[in-house]
């Protein structure tokens, strides 16, 4: 990912809006110039590579260079001492040259490297020798052969964009038949967020940032753009985000939809966000005393708003029962998802909840599974053999 230094953006002033840089077709040779010197230095150091890079970038704008050096190193892969000891060794070195200081010449000091380290072979390798542990001097090991200009342009596009959320105040996200897949996305980037109905089967996704909720908490600004990558998958979506750039400005609005032609490789998500969604699926199995588990099965409609239970266990007999797991988050948040699930009605619901909410769980009218570090089945399994026997 960027750098909020290597952003770059458009602002319409008559609108307060800004759009996120996108490269033009005939910026693509440059780009695979830059790609090509990437591919064929294999072996040399990361500073050597960037700069021969940015050279073959020079007919570009010099605001998207950096932008650009930036993705293609995400790309590569390099090697350097992981040992811990580099620093060790150069103190070793120092003072076995301490006797002979000032040691000005260049042959000699090749032969201390030689006795000390046992390698300084070219005497403009002396300073990375012993600072192969900095990123400068880090070697360049691989470059995805497949990896194109158009490819790279496409990263670029996306990154710049990603790079906008950092300082999001509020995003919406209006949502059609990706629904699910959205859900999936916002869980696995643990976002804050809400759901509301629309009309046509349309829902909205109301999204707390991180300078509204977290004060200006960066980490929960990356957690934004990691979901736009997946955002931008699905089909039949609008996002609108309020952004403040700077500390006392005002804000200034951020849109993109599904026909912007943003592209990415996100993996598929995983099929549980948290270790303890996913501890106590393996411990469950498929099936168990006549219960098959199903991951997100269900919404739950609560007038203009929904829920979605992270699992539902239908048993042979046709009893269905949620579970939602209310996690660590702030106290605004967990209070509001109470009230959320209290207006759950007609439904067969588990509430998985810390020790230190059981109480106010308790008064929802939910059967409450109280937990510290994991989901135990000796205590999920009376909790649904209870709604068997109400049913009965």
């Amino acid at each position: 990912m960027l750098t909020r230094a290597q952003r770059v953006y458009h602002w319409d002033r008559p609108t307060n809006s800004i759009c996120s840089d996108r490269l033009e077709a005939d910026a693509l040779p440059a780009l695979q110039r830059a790609i090509d010197i990437y591919g064929a230095k294999t072996g040399e150091r990361r500073g050597r590579v960037r700069d021969a890079a940015r050279g073959a970038l020079a007919g570009l704008r010099p605001d998207r260079v950096e932008a650009l050096i930036k993705l293609l190193d995400d790309v590569a892969s390099y090697d350097w001492p992981r040992a811990g000891d580099q620093g060790a060794r150069r103190l070793k070195v120092f003072a076995a040259a301490a006797p002979q200081h000032p040691l000005l010449d260049p042959d000699a000091g090749l032969a201390l490297l030689r006795g000390v380290l046992g390698r300084g072979d070219e005497r403009d390798d002396t300073v990375a020798v012993l600072y192969a542990d900095y990123p400068e001097f880090h070697r360049l090991a691989a470059f995805p052969a497949g990896y194109s200009a158009e490819t790279l342009a496409e990263d670029y596009d996306l990154a710049q964009a990603q790079a906008l959320l950092y300082d999001a105040t509020r995003v919406e996200v209006l949502a059609g038949t990706d629904f699910k897949h959205i859900v999936r996305y916002a869980h696995l980037s643990r976002l804050l967020y809400r759901i509301e109905r629309l009309a046509g089967g349309h829902y909205r996704f109301v999204f707390d940032g991180p300078n509204s909720v977290l004060r200006r908490t960066h980490a929960y600004g990356v957690d934004f753009a990691k979901f736009l990558a997946a955002l931008v998958q699905a089909k039949d979506w609008r996002m609108r985000a309020e952004i403040v750039l700077r500390k006392g400005w005002r804000p200034v609005s951020f849109t993109v939809d599904g026909s912007d032609g943003y592209a990415s490789s996100v993996p598929a998500p995983r099929l549980f966000d948290s270790s303890i969604e996913a501890a106590m699926a393996k411990k469950f199995g498929h099936r168990r005393g006549g219960w098959r588990l199903r991951r997100e099965a269900a919404v739950l409609d609560i007038g203009a708003s929904v829920v979605v239970p992270d699992f539902v266990f239908s048993h042979d007999d046709g009893t269905e029962v949620a579970l939602e797991i209310v996690g660590y988050w702030t106290p605004e948040y967990i209070a509001a998802k109470l009230a959320k699930l209290g207006r759950v009605k007609g439904v067969h619901l588990i509430v998985a909840i810390r020790p230190s909410w059981a109480l106010k769980a308790a008064a929802l009218g939910h059967q409450v599974l109280v937990y510290k570090t994991g989901i135990l089945l000796r205590d999920l399994m009376p909790r649904l053999e209870a709604f068997r026997r109400r049913r009965g």
